[in-house]
């Protein structure tokens, strides 16, 4: 279900962001690399348990890739 085991908030939840920065300090481009490979399992997961009530892909988006580093605030045009 993609939930913290602790909290039982939706994973990644305020704790393990933190913590996956940390872990990742000194390797931004790795942290968003596995977090783009962790939506991708999300999505698969989740639409598989459940095709019809899932979460939309923007907010699959929002929470696995978009905290990360390289962000840039929605409808911003890239540099």
């Amino acid at each position: 279900m993609w939930a913290c085991r602790a909290c039982g908030q939706p994973w990644p939840c305020a704790e393990a962001r933190l913590l996956l920065k940390a872990e990742f300090a000194t390797r931004p481009p790795s942290l968003s690399i596995y977090l783009a490979g962790l939506l991708y399992e999300a999505m698969h997961d989740l639409y598989h348990l459940n095709p019809h009530d899932g979460p939309g892909p923007r907010e699959l988006f929002d929470r696995f890739v978009a905290w990360g580093p390289y962000r840039r605030p929605a409808g911003q045009p890239g540099e």
